[in-house]
């Protein structure tokens, strides 16, 4: 269904249900959804008003209102919603509604962020942060928008200059997997912003006797914007790359990127609980899905092989290092889709880096948002977003900040400086990826696991604890 204006008007809660199967009807204003919400104080109508409004079919103010552009889908909301509605679903299915309807959005950024990502997307199967970031800066009017942060990516070869192109290929043969091999999916950002992550996931892979197969002619997972743009096509995307590693042979695949592990998971939970969508997605594609990949972000497939493992392969422990484990949204949220250990206070990403001999710290900021996109979109919400968790970081005592998650690092990373400026407030802490420190406590050398790409310098503090040779 494509439900129009006058029908939003008439009966807004049926509307929605139609497009996107959630009963905003089930909402009997607990409030809770607005007091978790890391962006509540930014909008001008709260998440449990919008629910509110969306019952009593105020079409016309919810889809005006500056709340759905401002929504970060971190999936807060959805997760302790005690009736079980997914609003951060309805959050997108409304930024979806407006664009559909040519209704000016209160933050136009985020629409043009929209439509650069798709298309981008689109023209060369991954995403191409340099030429996104460039259309982004022009349709909005600020050419040199962050150019000081790309000139700093550029100079630490985090930013490329062509794209990659890459095509859906229908003709996939199937192969004979190797023992102890599992399909490796990067995602986009590992081949760019994030080489260090793919760089470190691979040594460390390779010395702990892990294969990791990276299939051929992967595409984007659509990431957030396509379903905030396009929910069908969001679907299809990320579920071709499953299509591709079932017909290779592959029953497990695993992920570093948060965002590309959550939309994964996503498609293979859809096409398994929704008929219509598995139907679809099976006319479009000319394949039925069977759900055979096991989808597993990297943190759970390196815990797969034991604690004990892999503090026995540790040549250069991590005493001394005072830390905190950021698992951000998509790691744990939402619960039926991440599944993981605790979705409020997850421990397994601290258990492996205990494993390497550093102390992980408890903290209040652990499965916060960090922004995600609206650093480029709304950069000054997502920088007050990033120095609380900052902030809470450095109150504890920690020393540097562990990620598992493309986007979180380079928020958490690149915004020190802007924060620094804006604030006088310099907190100095490296942020890590999880590999690299496996990577260092298993005793490879600091280019196998690109230190250096690193904006906040570590080898200062790495060095003061005598980690580094």
């Amino acid at each position: 269904m494509s439900a129009t204006l006058e029908q939003l008007r008439e009966d807004m809660a049926t509307a929605i249900q139609e497009e996107c199967g959630e009963k905003a009807l089930k909402c009997y204003q607990c409030v809770k959804c607005s007091a978790g919400c890391p962006l509540a104080s930014e909008m001008d109508y709260t998440p449990s008003q919008i629910m509110r409004a969306i019952q009593l079919g105020r079409a016309d103010l919810v889809l005006n209102s500056k709340t759905i552009w401002v929504c970060a889908s971190c999936e807060t909301c959805s997760t302790r919603c005690p009736q079980d509605i997914d609003i951060a679903k309805i959050m997108d299915t409304l930024k979806v509604l407006a664009q559909r309807l040519g209704i000016p959005a209160k933050e136009p950024k985020v629409p043009i962020f929209c439509k650069a990502a798709m298309g981008n997307m689109m023209r060369f199967g991954r995403m191409h942060e340099l030429s996104l970031t460039l259309e982004v800066n022009l349709r909005s009017g600020q050419p040199l928008n962050d150019a000081r942060l790309g000139k700093r990516l550029f100079q630490k070869g985090k930013m490329k200059l062509l794209p990659s192109r890459s095509k859906y290929p229908k003709d996939v043969k199937p192969r004979s997997i190797p023992k102890n091999t599992v399909a490796y999916y990067p995602g986009c950002s590992l081949h760019s912003t994030a080489a260090e992550f793919d760089l470190s996931t691979r040594k460390v892979a390779q010395v702990l006797g892990l294969g990791l197969d990276e299939p051929e002619g992967w595409i984007c997972c659509g990431t957030t914007t396509a379903r905030w743009t396009d929910p069908k096509e969001a679907l299809t995307m990320s579920l071709k790359n499953l299509v591709i590693m079932e017909k290779m042979g592959h029953t497990k695949v695993t992920v570093p990127c948060a965002e590309c592990f959550s939309r994964l998971r996503a498609a293979d939970h859809d096409v398994k609980t929704d008929e219509k969508a598995r139907a679809e997605a099976s006319l479009e594609l000319g394949y039925d899905y069977k759900g055979r990949v096991e989808v597993e972000h990297i943190v759970d497939t390196f815990m797969d092989l034991g604690a004990d493992f892999i503090r026995s392969q540790v040549t250069n422990p991590l005493s001394g290092l005072k830390v905190v484990c950021y698992y951000g949204c998509l790691l744990t949220r939402p619960p039926e889709i991440a599944r993981a250990d605790d979705t409020e206070y997850p421990m397994n990403m601290d258990y492996l880096v205990r494993a390497l001999g550093a102390q992980t710290l408890d903290w209040s900021y652990k499965t916060d948002c960090c922004g995600a996109s609206l650093a480029v979109t709304q950069t000054d919400k997502a920088v007050g977003l990033m120095q609380r968790i900052l902030q809470n970081a450095q109150d504890v005592g920690a020393e540097a900040i562990v990620v598992a998650c493309p986007l979180c690092q380079l928020n958490l990373d690149s915004r020190q400086e802007d924060i620094a400026t804006k604030t006088g407030k310099n907190y100095n802490l490296p942020v890590f990826y999880v590999t690299q420190l496996m990577g260092l406590a298993l005793g490879l050398g600091e280019k196998d696991i690109a230190l250096k790409k690193l904006l906040v310098d570590p080898m200062p503090l790495l060095r003061r604890k005598g980690l580094l040779s």
